[in-house]
Formats: structure tokens, C-alpha cells, sequence
């Protein structure tokens, strides 16, 4: 409890600077347009972490605007001392840890061998430049074979580039023991890297 007060005070010196608490303010007031705006701001980036995480692009529209929707429905329930961003990011990372674990139960009584089918979904088609599909595809590759929640982590961190702070309100770990995660979920992604390279060069010999 305490180490969770302490998030929050820390949070809390954020709001002031918060560019986006003017527009939450109007909209829980009911302006729709302010909400508009905060869409806007945040579909793009909001789709990435969608994609990333749940690597099914079909499904992934349907994601977003339910993430919205849930963030529309509950800003009258927004703490006051919490940013907007870390808030919408834990929303929409709930709401697609919930989604992987209901597709794992459909695998699991559809397919003896789910995993197979979670390392065989389509890579994100989202536009990227034509000279960065041989690293997004490699990227869409690691990604794929971690844990959804060492996924979610490493996405928070190093592609969407929030705080250890932020983080650490949306998931309710403390500081340190969010450090170790990470930490850990880039040694996977290493060895996953490195494993992935000795199978690329011994198919070349």
C-alpha cells in the first residue's frame, strides 16, 4: 500500500503538466468534442499497442474502438491524480490481455496444439516504409513468441516510450519489481533474437 501511495504522489506532480487534462475535463463535462480530440491524439498510437500485442490485424479495428469506448464510458471514473495517457494505456492493455486469454480457451478447445497456432497469426500490415519490412517483420517475429505480458512490458516501454512510473500505475508493481520484469522480458527477447539468428545461419551453410 504504501509503495502504491508513493506511485501517486509521484503521479500527481505529473497533472499540471499533463497536456491532455483540460480535454478530459471538458469531456467528462460533456463535450463531445473534446473527446474527439483526445481520440484524435491517441488512435494512432493506441492501434500500434493493439497490433503489437494482440498480433491478429483483423481483429484489431474492433479492439481500438472498444478500447474508446470503455474510456468514454469511465471518464467520470478517472482518479484525479492520474495522467490521461497511463490511464488509456491500461485500459486498452487490460482490455487486450483479456481478449488473448479468451482467443488461448478457443485454441485450447479447437486446436491440441495452441501455441503453434499463437506463433502462426498474420504480422501487423499496418503502412510502414518499404525499406523497413525486413525489420518489422523480424520485430513481428520476436514479439510473437514472448508471453503476452512480457509483450505488453517491453511495448509500454520501449516502442511507446512511458515512464517506469506510468507503468508502474497501469500494471500496480512497484518500481523495483517492474525493473526485474523488464529486465527479464529483454533477456527473452535476446535469446529469442540469438536463437533466431544461429537458425538463420545454419540454414545457410
Amino acid at each position: 500500500m504504501q509503495t502504491e501511495s508513493a506511485i501517486w504522489t509521484v503521479l500527481s506532480t505529473f497533472v499540471s503538466d499533463d497536456p491532455d487534462q483540460l480535454l478530459v475535463e471538458r469531456a467528462q463535462a460533456g463535450e463531445v468534442a473534446a473527446f474527439e480530440q483526445l481520440y484524435a491524439r491517441y488512435q494512432a498510437p493506441i492501434s500500434r499497442m493493439v497490433a503489437n500485442l494482440v498480433r491478429n490485424p483483423a481483429d484489431t479495428p474492433d479492439l481500438v474502438q472498444e478500447v474508446f469506448t470503455k474510456v468514454y464510458m469511465a471518464l467520470d471514473r478517472i482518479q484525479p491524480n492520474l495522467p490521461f495517457r497511463p490511464w488509456l494505456y491500461r485500459i486498452a492493455g487490460n482490455h487486450c490481455l483479456d481478449y488473448l486469454r479468451k482467443r488461448k480457451r478457443q485454441l485450447v478447445r479447437l486446436d491440441p496444439n495452441p501455441e503453434a497456432a499463437e506463433h502462426t497469426q498474420p504480422v501487423d500490415p499496418s503502412a510502414t516504409p518499404a525499406e523497413q519490412v525486413v525489420a518489422q517483420d523480424l520485430v513481428n517475429k520476436l514479439f510473437a513468441g514472448l508471453k503476452p505480458r512480457d509483450r505488453w512490458l517491453l511495448i509500454m516501454k520501449e516502442v511507446e516510450g512511458l515512464t517506469l512510473e506510468e507503468i508502474s500505475a497501469m500494471t500496480g508493481m512497484g518500481i523495483s519489481a517492474l525493473k526485474v520484469a523488464l529486465f527479464r522480458a529483454r533477456r527473452r527477447l535476446q535469446r529469442r533474437y540469438g536463437d533466431m539468428r544461429s537458425h538463420q545461419s545454419e540454414a545457410s551453410v
